[in-house]
């Protein structure tokens, strides 16, 4: 196995690890980056790049529906579902180079596209390398929460991994949880002319202020957005 002994270790290159790993580098420390999966974790491949993409295309649709307002005529937007994929795919693509392999070895990390585990307090091992460093830097990042409910093990059901490379357009999302990531897709669905109910077992967006919340609720209900609070979802059936 090579065996590095850097000055940090950095397991995760996600928008947390890339950060440091690169704020390190710059500082003249030698780093070494550990990634199993993509470059740029949730944040550009599964989070707030293309949600944010997908949002923007929402937005226009939106910003068509309300022309009229403004004495500007102009039929109800049609989405072409492809076409809002290959968006967001190349908003992706587009800023993909700003997180990549090549990048972070231009400016000295040495990168390894392996999984990592403590083999002890100071050392990473991963399937080619051992490295022991002086410090180390856990930004595993997360995943989405599975809940156990009857009947979910056997329904197909999306995540923020999958929803935005889903086949076809859906006609109606339920969606469980009214927090930030739930409430923006379940706007951008519906502006994009899908249905959408969400599902909250205690109040949608609970950790915001309460007035600011009830702004935010009343404007996606106005939109058409079905808004179900203290309401727990206990069966799920594809059926």
């Amino acid at each position: 196995m090579r065996e590095l002994t850097p000055d940090l270790v950095v397991i995760g290159a996600g928008s947390g690890g890339l950060s440091a790993a690169a704020g390190a580098a710059m500082l003249g420390l030698d780093v070494v980056l550990y990634e199993k999966h993509r470059m740029g974790g949730d944040c550009l491949n599964y989070g707030c790049i293309p949600s944010k993409a997908l949002l923007s295309a929402a937005r226009t649709a939106a910003g068509i529906r309300q022309a009229g307002k403004y004495g500007i005529s102009s039929s109800p937007p049609r989405t072409d579902w492809n076409k809002v994929k290959a968006h967001i795919s190349g908003t992706i693509e587009t800023i993909a180079p700003v997180d990549s392999q090549e990048r972070f070895e231009g400016l000295g990390v040495t990168v390894i596209r392996e999984t990592a585990k403590f083999s002890d307090r100071d050392t990473i091992i991963s399937e080619t390398t051992r490295t022991c460093a002086r410090r180390i830097i856990v930004a595993t990042g997360s995943t989405a929460f599975i809940p156990p409910i009857e009947g979910l093990d056997r329904t197909p059901y999306l995540t923020n991994e999958t929803i935005f490379s889903i086949p076809d357009f859906p006609e109606h999302l339920v969606i469980l949880g009214g927090g930030p990531i739930g409430m923006e897709m379940a706007q951008a669905f519906t502006r994009l002319g899908a249905k959408a109910t969400v599902i909250e077992m205690d109040r949608v967006l609970v950790r915001s202020d309460p007035a600011h919340a009830g702004i935010t609720i009343k404007a996606l209900q106005d939109e058409g957005v079905a808004i179900l609070e203290g309401h727990k979802a206990v069966r799920i059936s594809g059926e």
